[in-house]
């Protein structure tokens, strides 16, 4: 058997090693999970200064229950010097919007157009504001094509007798009694 991952090597019995074994496996190792504390983040930042931001293995060996993916992941979205942590400006919105019509869901390549935003936060900005924003354009946009518009709110929704397979009804307003209508 293995002692470093738990499980028998090839050469010898074929039958699944038992349940005091496996609990030696890396994936069952003691791990921690949800938010990193600010004394794991004063660590991690030594070891960066220590290491370089590279050989995320050996760094996680300093912080308990962290892997060098989180330890990496952490460093390259939230710790490192590099990463801006200021609000989106129009500009950057309106490059967002840009390169997404041209590079789809490329996020790292979508990134490398906005200094200092990882391409974590550029996502997590299309995911949380930017692909709704891009949606009502585009049903606004096909509103001028002989759709009319019935506002509602502050929002537009169309009315069409046609059935739109980009139309949302859960993301619009219905003045409807539920059932009806349908």
């Amino acid at each position: 058997m293995d002692p470093l991952y738990g499980w028998s090597s090839l050469t010898s019995s074929s039958s699944y090693s038992s349940s005091s074994e496996s609990s030696l496996s890396p994936r069952n190792a003691e791990t921690t999970k949800g938010p990193w504390s600010a004394e794991e983040d004063q660590i991690l930042t030594r070891m960066v200064e220590q290491y370089g931001a590279q050989n995320w293995s050996l760094i996680s060996k300093y912080i308990k229950g962290r892997s060098g993916k989180s330890c990496r992941l952490r460093w390259c979205n939230q710790l490192s010097p590099t990463v801006e942590h200021r609000p989106f400006s129009a500009a950057e919105d309106e490059t967002i919007l840009a390169a997404h019509a041209q590079y789809g869901n490329r996020w790292a390549t979508i990134a490398r157009l906005l200094t200092g935003r990882t391409d974590n936060a550029v996502k997590n900005r299309w995911n949380s504001t930017l692909k709704r924003k891009y949606q009502h354009k585009q049903v606004l946009e096909k509103s001028t094509d002989g759709t009319k518009n019935v506002a509602s709110g502050s929002r537009m929704c169309p009315v069409s007798n046609d059935f739109d397979e980009e139309y949302d009804p859960m993301t619009s307003l219905s003045l409807a009694l539920p059932g009806v209508g349908r």
